[in-house]
């Protein structure tokens, strides 16, 4: 496992390299497993993780064997590839890593890591021989290394601007790239109501000869607590969403629509969505991992994402808390930081400022300075730890600290209290 991870740490991850050819090139000399798997492809600028998550339970309560893959992983590289919810085993996934770094090494224009794990996913996969996976893009779509798979369904959740720098500069740009993933004849759902990103979606699949579908389940939450969500779906009746954040009553409608399409092809009951949709669990989006004190962490890092964060957490601190409220935050700079933080730093009584665990980090130093301007007093700390203890030290029953900004420091986070366990269901 250490010489496998070693080798990945090596490969370039830093910048994305255009194209499919190192990717193809990889599953080629393995037989191209792709084509082996039924596959439900999901992407868009937020949501995708979360509709991947819900997809793939309910399919799994419904007693297929069910593959997912996603990305970036929290605490460990074989949270990526998980099949019932376990994650790959130590043993797989440094035999595939070897079996594939061998070939690896003999191309010229070498994989990225990105590339070289999502070949390592579909292989796995294929071999385990799982009746359906369920496949998150990385980043865009239409070059991404996983739109190599021929799916029964795609999926955009929607589009905001984010990766601006790789993606395009409008609306329109970015989703002719994640409508990249619309393939002849498979049903192409979306939950983007925007008119310019919804004509390009709507161009790129009548183009591409995808059926497309607006997500069209009506949705309504009737109450909410630390553990789950009341929701009344249409034609489903009363459910439990396992998920927290309002911003999952979207994403909910989304992989609703797409249940729906899937009931169309396979043995699927409504009590198994009911049950799955209860069963849906996937750390680090609005995710409380301990009360008395409060600590959530959320994965938001785009200013869309961030602004549903401050709207759940002003919801939740309403109805449940009363204390002080902790923010620790950290993000990439190639995110819209600046905006992210004036959305988000208004709202706590104590922030504290760190650098998450990646080369593309923001330095602490610029939030600082945001902090500063917004009047909000801001501590930089020099790693994750020293600042979460410190924090921690403070904390009454009654307050709250939220992490965000980064999934790369939520998953730090999660590291430092303790979670990093091989199932999603084990981790609480």
């Amino acid at each position: 496992m250490d010489q496998a991870i070693a080798y990945l740490q090596k490969l370039q991850f830093k910048d994305v390299k255009p194209g499919l050819s190192r990717v193809r090139a990889l599953l080629d000399a393995v037989g191209n497993p792709q084509n082996a798997l039924c596959t439900v492809h999901v992407g868009g600028t937020n949501g995708k993780g979360s509709v991947v998550t819900m997809i793939a339970s309910v399919l799994r309560v419904a007693g297929y064997r069910v593959g997912v893959y996603t990305s970036p992983h929290l605490v460990s590289y074989r949270e990526r590839m998980q099949i019932n919810s376990e994650w790959i085993s130590e043993e797989k996934f440094s035999g595939l890593a070897d079996e594939l770094m061998s070939i690896a090494e003999t191309m010229t224009d070498k994989p990225s890591q990105f590339e070289f794990l999502t070949a390592m996913g579909l292989l796995y996969f294929a071999r385990q021989h799982v009746d359906w996976a369920v496949i998150e893009v990385g980043l865009g779509g239409r070059f991404d290394a996983t739109n190599l798979i021929h799916p029964k369904i795609s999926v955009v959740t929607n589009v905001e601007l984010d990766h601006t720098d790789l993606l395009g500069n409008t609306l329109g740009e970015i989703a002719w790239e994640k409508a990249g993933i619309a393939k002849p004849g498979a049903v192409l759902i979306t939950g983007e109501s925007k008119p310019e990103p919804l004509a390009v979606i709507e161009r790129e699949c009548a183009a591409r000869g995808a059926p497309l579908i607006r997500a069209n389940v009506k949705i309504t939450r009737r109450d909410f607590d630390w553990d789950s969500q009341a929701l009344e779906i249409e034609e489903l009746g009363s459910v439990q969403l396992g998920l927290l954040g309002g911003y999952q009553i979207e994403n909910a409608a989304v992989a609703m629509t797409a249940l729906r399409e899937l009931q169309k092809q396979i043995s699927l009951s409504d009590q198994a969505i009911i049950r799955g949709l209860e069963q849906a669990h996937w750390p680090g989006r609005f995710e409380l991992v301990q009360k008395s004190p409060y600590i959530v962490l959320d994965g938001a890092h785009n200013p869309h994402g961030v602004a549903a964060l401050r709207e759940d957490l002003k919801r939740y601190y309403k109805k449940f808390l009363g204390g002080k409220k902790f923010l620790l935050f950290g993000m990439m700079a190639d995110k819209d930081f600046s905006r992210s933080a004036k959305l988000l730093f208004p709202q706590f009584d104590e922030i504290s400022l760190v650098r998450p665990p990646s080369p593309r980090a923001a330095e602490p130093t610029l939030l600082a300075e945001i902090a500063t301007h917004l009047g909000t007093a801001a501590s930089i700390f020099s790693s994750t730890e020293e600042a979460m203890s410190k924090i921690r030290e403070k904390m009454d029953v009654r307050d709250l600290l939220c992490v965000a900004g980064s999934l790369y420091l939520v998953g730090e986070v999660e590291g430092i209290l303790g979670y990093g366990h091989t199932t999603a269901a084990s981790q609480r």
